[in-house]
């Protein structure tokens, strides 16, 4: 714009001041032609072109990054824009701001992958405007890359090495505590401030000196994770949904339950079954269940308790841990799940998996202002009373309950599995 009124000022100048202007109009409308024609050839020799490296997969929740190399043929030093299009679930970061220079220069372009599933990074758009500001080139650069969102690994390595600490992670050793679990290992020789209770006096007899039976952590026991896909799993915490947050716990916990040597199998639901895992041991069922948790998707359907809870019922004979990772609103609605949880603990072990949402319980803490906040803490204060009162109903029952926000509930259970391990509640 300012340009523009620039040059009708220029052009007006004769006419407004004297009539011999019109040398010196005439004598800058050529300069002016002549740089724009400096800026359009550079411009045009540049030759921009783009080779992108475009990862198979990122974790859900963080940014994946494009590794773009540019080449421009051009000495004088041009500004740019890179911009990218993608495929939902895939969100385009902002756009990047680059100076080029003759040769090739490196570049990231960052995009938000917020949900799971398969999206494609479709093209880059390249922006390229003179150095003299004049001209400008856009190209289109094919990109078409498919890209899997997928659990975020880094995400549950962040949670594991909370929990257990650099040096132990990945080498988690819970298979063997002396005087821990119900399985006979060995017979030790007694040493002052061992349990009496554990002396075996058959065979202290025999060796004439006290024997003491030591223990360990039953192995190949049976861990079940029951993930609900319903609509309440898409609700956001955190800038996740919160069905990814139960995904990211069961894996760590999962990974922990297999290397204890412990069996583990999935069983998903929403409105119908979705996906069964069968039980197995061994590292390569935690590829099985990984692949098992990536393609389980909210749905915008009720979860039907009924049909999931009979349906892992019929699958499992022997006594089992049942992690069960599901949501609710309010008391009214839970009462079928709370009812029907009650039928799977008096066969099972029932852990009950509730994730809070921050910003709820930071609402009721927060000093209400105005009438619309007084009105949102009561409601706020309402649903975690119903919340509250459906916890305790399962815990009377026998249901075991771990609730907080993600981060923390999820290495609260990590806790309570290693606890029922070590007291051989499993059976």
């Amino acid at each position: 714009m300012w340009t523009m009124l620039a040059g009708l000022l220029v052009a007006a100048a004769p006419t407004l001041f004297h009539a011999a202007l019109w040398t010196l109009v005439a004598a800058l409308w050529a300069l002016v032609a002549f740089a724009a024609l400096v800026d359009f050839v550079l411009l045009l020799r540049a030759k921009p072109a783009l080779r992108v490296e475009v990862p198979a997969a990122v974790g859900v929740g963080s940014e994946l990054a494009l590794r773009v190399e540019l080449e421009v043929r051009s000495k004088a030093r041009l500004r740019g824009v890179l911009r990218s299009e993608a495929e939902a679930p895939l969100h385009a970061g902002p756009d990047l701001d680059l100076r080029t220079a003759d040769g090739t220069t490196e570049h990231e372009v960052l995009l938000d992958a917020p949900r799971r599933g398969g999206a494609s990074v479709r093209a880059l758009w390249l922006r390229l405007q003179g150095p003299l500001g004049l001209f400008r080139r856009i190209d289109r650069h094919e990109v078409d890359e498919e890209v899997a969102i997928v659990p975020n690994a880094e995400r549950v390595r962040e949670l594991a090495l909370a929990h257990f600490g650099a040096q132990r992670f990945g080498g988690i050793h819970v298979t063997k505590k002396v005087g821990d679990g119900g399985e006979f290992d060995a017979l030790e020789a007694y040493e002052p401030g061992m349990d009496l209770r554990k002396v075996d006096w058959k065979a202290s007899a025999r060796h004439q000196f006290l024997r003491v039976r030591r223990f360990r952590m039953e192995q190949n026991q049976r861990l079940v994770l029951c993930v609900d896909t319903g609509r309440l799993m898409a609700d956001p915490i955190e800038g996740l949904e919160r069905l990814d947050h139960a995904i990211h716990a069961a894996l760590l916990l999962s990974r922990v339950a297999l290397k204890a040597g412990d069996l583990v199998g999935v069983h998903a639901y929403g409105e119908h079954p979705e996906a069964w895992v069968p039980m197995g041991g061994g590292m390569r069922q935690m590829a099985r269940i990984s692949r098992g948790l990536a393609k389980l998707e909210s749905a915008p359907a009720e979860t039907n308790h009924v049909l999931g809870i009979h349906g892992l019922l019929g699958k499992m004979r022997r006594r089992s841990l049942v992690v069960v990772f599901t949501e609710f609103t309010d008391s009214t609605t839970a009462e079928l799940m709370v009812e029907h949880l009650g039928h799977l603990a008096k066969r099972h072990l029932v852990v009950f998996v509730a994730l809070d949402d921050p910003a709820i319980e930071d609402r009721i803490g927060q000093e209400p202002k105005t009438a619309e906040d007084l009105a949102g803490t009561v409601v706020a204060g309402g649903l975690r009373q119903d919340r509250e009162r459906v916890l305790r109903r399962l815990k009377r029952m026998g249901v075991d309950v771990v609730n907080g926000p993600p981060g923390p509930a999820a290495l609260q259970l990590l806790a309570r599995y290693v606890h029922i391990k070590r007291r051989g509640l499993i059976g």
